[in-house]
């Protein structure tokens, strides 16, 4: 078996790796998984369904058209 060495350098990158991860989840938690920036109201409906305001939502409607 491999003997695992942990480097200063190597906490350094994996504490900036947690980092982000915990912001990450943070803002799902609080924006949920819409671009709007809180235009589509509540978090609880799941997304962007419905929201006119939804960058991801347009985007991917565009996309969806040009095939």
């Amino acid at each position: 078996m491999l003997p695992l060495e942990i480097t200063p350098a190597t906490l350094v990158v994996g504490l900036a790796v947690a980092v982000l991860a915990l912001l990450a989840a943070r803002r799902l938690v609080r924006r949920g998984t819409c671009d709007s920036g809180g235009h589509c109201g509540s978090v609880a409906e799941g997304g962007c369904s419905g929201c006119s305001g939804c960058a991801a939502a347009d985007r991917m409607l565009a996309d969806m058209k040009k095939l």
